[in-house]
């Protein structure tokens, strides 16, 4: 209906535009709408575009690296990283608009991160009022990270102002409307209809026994009947999710460090939306977290100090633990009480075996280099 009345010349204004979509946050269906004008196509045509647009965000973060003073290599590892992340894969195919907004962070963080201090305000604030159309969160993203580039100095004078006078003119008044539509949907004028946030979504500061969902869900050990869905396809992404968790304390303090390339600011900007996801979403609603973990991927393989091999002897490990978690949660590998106790006297006995045998290795080791 959009792109009809693009085509046949009528200019609406914006709650023309929300009215329609029953949603104060209508930037994605006006973007498809536009799309689907330019081409003159249908939706495969619009959305092939958008997907396009998406996979930029694999070249904002080789860009992001590069200017981060990191090697080649790593730069090309954090572009794969972000170009082939399941999550994203799968919402972008569903036609939805996560890759999209991470790929609008992406960039924006890249030109803060290169461009001059008032350039870079002028785009952050573009990008801002974007996201407040598309995912509110994402800009706040945005403006935390900007706010952490600025410094008491006389060139960044300009910058401030321009940011002061943006956020009063066109941020503020946005965000009253949206901050009053917090869990509810408008439709037109003053129809209200309740709105959960989408499938399995919990406001983790109501419900915090939902905080095991959010760090290790959609749980890859569950094959269940009722798991024949389309979100089996996130299981390689809680994968790589979950060993990030493990990986990301260490990367995140020297990304701390880090305060003149994207580091600080993108430790900064996704604290701020991990904050903002758990009060409002959280639980189950893993397309709000799949920009949390585009960020978390970049930041450990960009500043993890460790080796790959070292890496992936910390991994293993990890994962080693999380499947013991697994095995005594799963109902489908230990179905009864007593499966799983016993699944647990297995495990408790196999940790002190492995501990040994590690330690007979390591005096083999050690008297054959004393006799060498």
């Amino acid at each position: 209906m959009i792109t009809a009345a693009w085509r046949g010349q009528s200019l609406w204004e914006t709650h023309d535009i929300s009215g329609l979509v029953g949603s104060a946050v209508w930037g994605y269906p006006a973007i498809m709408a536009l799309c689907r004008l330019l081409t003159g196509g249908g939706w495969l045509a619009a959305k092939t575009v958008l997907a396009l647009l998406a996979a930029t965000g694999a070249v904002a973060a080789y860009g992001l690296a590069l200017t981060s003073g990191r090697g080649r290599k790593r730069a090309a590892a954090a572009g794969l990283m972000v170009g082939a992340s399941p999550s994203l894969l799968l919402w972008d195919a569903w036609g939805l608009k996560d890759g999209l907004v991470t790929s609008i962070v992406l960039w924006s963080l890249l030109v803060q991160t290169r461009a001059r201090f008032s350039l870079a305000c002028v785009s952050t604030m573009l990008s801002i009022y974007a996201c407040l159309y598309l995912r509110p969160a994402a800009a706040l993203f945005l403006g935390v990270a900007l706010l952490a580039r600025v410094r008491f100095r006389r060139e960044y004078l300009v910058g401030s102002l321009v940011v002061a006078g943006a956020a009063a003119s066109f941020v503020l008044p946005r965000l009253m409307t949206l901050l009053g539509l917090v869990e509810s949907l408008e439709v037109h004028n003053g129809t209200s209809l309740g709105f959960s946030g989408g499938y399995g979504s919990q406001n983790l500061l109501n419900h915090p026994q939902y905080l095991v969902t959010l760090l290790l869900g959609p749980f890859p050990w569950e094959f269940g009947p009722e798991t024949a869905v389309p979100e089996r396809w996130l299981y390689l992404g809680t994968v790589i999710w979950i060993a990030s968790l493990f990986l990301g304390p260490t990367a995140l303090r020297r990304a701390w460090a880090d305060t003149e390339g994207v580091g600080r600011a993108a430790v900064l900007g996704a604290s701020a939306y991990a904050a903002a996801y758990i009060a409002t979403f959280g639980g189950a609603f893993y397309r709000q977290r799949s920009l949390l973990e585009c960020m978390l991927i970049i930041l450990v393989v960009l500043y993890l100090p460790l080796s790959p091999a070292k890496a992936m002897m910390r991994i293993h490990v990890w994962l080693a633990v999380i499947a013991a978690v697994a095995v005594v949660h799963s109902p489908h590998l230990t179905p009864t009480m007593w499966s799983k106790w016993l699944a647990v006297c297995v495990m408790g006995l196999a940790v002190p075996l492995a501990l040994m045998c590690s330690l007979r290795r390591g005096v083999a080791h050690r008297l054959r280099d004393r006799r060498a």
